[in-house]
């Protein structure tokens, strides 16, 4: 009764201060050169998305997802885990059918061709699993790709890490030369030093993705209105737009050299706080807030190739 008191008290205030906040934070902070725009959109692309839960898709890509469906693209999508670690009052079996069922109505909406689920724990992901790779080398191998999204590798959830880093093993044995990875945000803030790439929502495209959220309906502790504050905010990187998505583009051999760089750091998902609401979006963003200044310009460093390959981390 205390706590959702506070809430209701803090819940205004808190509004205005995360808007002036967030307005500030993409206005002011440094930003890249030659930001590609929309560049991901084009006729005849294949693309695979790598989703530990179900949601994550529509939070980092929701609106992108839209643009390459209506241009045709062969599309697939695939879990990773279960979802049966997120906060409810469901047992955990009935949260892993209904996150399923959400699973399937998100195929229907954006129109993948194929969905996968492969079931790993909640929060249990480990890239160190053989069988987890296998099942996506052969996901590769039946998709053949030309486009992946997964999320980036700097995030305060271990599954999304996880699930980047198992796509690195699985690119090593299938194609080291892809050249067409975008990391997308999932609730874990991107330095915009990083961004090389947006997708540009209009306002009607924006509102289309906000009607998505309401497909989660396990996920009541989950504020996606949030998320909706931060695709506005996004804009802000280009001045274009009502909203936008931000992504990390690279290839397999520098996403590799920005792995083996974070691992020598030392570095853990547990740093760094995730937003899931209006409440904790100022905790996600300034939480370690340095040190993820600091990661964030050596993989600056990798993106720009301001080091040569001889100085850069091995593969």
């Amino acid at each position: 009764m205390v706590k959702n008191l506070a809430k209701l008290i803090l819940k205004y205030p808190l509004k205005l201060v995360n808007r002036i906040y967030s307005y500030y934070f993409y206005k002011k902070s440094p930003k890249r050169d030659n930001i590609e725009i929309d560049a991901m959109i084009a006729t005849g692309e294949k693309v695979l998305v790598l989703s530990p839960h179900v949601d994550d898709e529509t939070i980092g890509l929701g609106g992108t997802l839209l643009k390459h469906k209506k241009v045709g693209n062969k599309m697939a999508l695939a879990y990773l885990t279960d979802g049966g670690g997120s906060t409810s009052d469901l047992s955990r079996v009935e949260l892993v059918n209904k996150r399923e069922k959400e699973g399937k109505k998100v195929k229907e909406v954006y129109g993948f061709d194929n969905l996968y689920f492969l079931d790993e724990l909640d929060g249990q992901l480990d890239s160190s699993k053989e069988e987890l790779i296998e099942k996506i080398i052969d996901i590769l191998e039946e998709e053949k790709p030309t486009i992946i999204y997964t999320p980036f590798l700097i995030d305060g959830h271990k599954d999304h890490v996880e699930t980047t880093k198992a796509l690195l093993k699985a690119l090593k044995v299938w194609n080291r030369n892809f050249d067409k990875i975008y990391m997308y945000e999932v609730n874990c803030p991107i330095m915009p030093l990083l961004i090389n790439s947006l997708s540009i929502m209009d306002e009607c495209l924006y509102n289309n993705k906000g009607e998505i959220y309401k497909v989660f309906t396990s996920q009541w502790a989950m504020g996606f209105e949030v998320f909706r504050l931060l695709d506005r905010r996004k804009r802000l990187i280009l001045k274009e737009g009502f909203g936008a998505e931000v992504f990390v583009k690279t290839n397999f051999k520098y996403l590799s050299y920005m792995e083996d760089m974070l691992k020598k750091e030392g570095f853990k998902p547990e740093y760094f706080r995730q937003v899931s609401s209006e409440y904790n979006l100022l905790l996600s963003f300034r939480t370690n807030r340095i040190l993820k200044e600091e990661y964030s310009r050596k993989i600056d460093s990798i993106l720009s190739k301001k080091l040569s390959d001889n100085k850069l981390y091995t593969i």
